[in-house]
């Protein structure tokens, strides 16, 4: 007795071909319209004949569409003898294409509560010394000087006199031999005080001393969070976090990534949207076909 054909061979072919759905890595020869042949078992499943088929047009499984000639979409876990009317040397259509990703809905970015209410009535920033001055090195009488100034801020501020605080700091700074961590220390006293800018201004001048200065960076993160600097605050807690990680600005670090990239997603959806009603003026109010 004859043994029966346990192969198909099908005709495959191609009726949308996606070059961005091909591997860019591999030569392809084939076009739309074109077929080619696939031999499979007649119990193999519509996934297993997109296998193959990517191995022929270099097109992974999950950019095909497999079809019947007259348009119904096969379930990959179809078996190709169940498909009604296919058999050896019957036809089957793929697609290749990458699939649309769904349209995000329109970004709504709440009100922040949290930023400083007018930042530009801030007072002047607080005296700085210049680079000479940071670097010079202090006599045994200044650094005592130096050290008992410190003391008298610490003990003011715990007294919650922020302004007697700043002012004796900055008074034992302006002897020289600043250190980063002296000018986060003030930026700290400053954000205290509410006055954001100047924070954040100590805070760059400390990281000018040493860049791997995770206060000094937290700080500012902070201080650009509330002067409404998104995208440099997360920048800056990214920083922080790397350098020296803090539970106590997760939460902060968190909301701000997710608000500056809900504000970049908004502003493509606007310029898509501007786009899209400069091309509705350019042809009358009617979209273009």
């Amino acid at each position: 007795m004859e043994k029966p054909n346990t192969q198909w061979m099908l005709k495959v072919k191609l009726i949308k071909l996606d070059t961005g759905a091909l591997d860019p890595k591999k030569k392809n020869k084939w076009n739309v319209n074109d077929s080619l042949t696939v031999s499979i078992e007649p119990h193999g499943t519509v996934n297993m004949l997109k296998q193959r088929i990517a191995l022929i047009v270099m097109a992974h499984p999950k950019h095909q569409i497999i079809s019947t000639p007259e348009g119904e979409v096969l379930d990959d876990c179809t078996k190709l003898e169940e498909v009604k009317g296919l058999c050896d040397g019957g036809q089957i259509d793929v697609s290749v294409e990458v699939p649309k990703e769904p349209e995000a809905p329109p970004v709504e970015i709440s009100d922040d509560e949290g930023l400083a209410k007018d930042p530009d009535s801030e007072a002047a920033l607080p005296e700085l010394p210049d680079k000479e001055l940071m670097s010079k090195e202090l006599s045994d009488a200044d650094m005592d000087k130096q050290g008992d100034l410190k003391q008298q801020a610490q003990d003011a501020l715990e007294d919650g006199k922020l302004d007697e605080a700043v002012a004796k700091f900055t008074e034992a700074m302006m002897l020289g031999s600043v250190s980063a961590m002296m000018l986060a220390k003030r930026a700290e006293m400053l954000m205290k005080q509410k006055r954001y800018k100047a924070a954040a201004a100590d805070a760059s001048a400390a990281l000018e001393l040493n860049p791997d200065s995770a206060k000094a960076y937290r700080v500012r993160g902070k201080a650009r969070r509330l002067l409404g600097d998104y995208e440099g605050s997360s920048t800056d807690l990214s920083q922080a976090q790397k350098i020296d990680y803090d539970d106590g600005v997760a939460d902060l670090h968190t909301w701000v990534h997710k608000r500056v990239e809900k504000m970049k997603l908004k502003a493509k959806q606007d310029a898509k949207k501007a786009e899209a009603e400069e091309a509705s003026k350019a042809t009358g109010g009617y979209a273009a076909s």
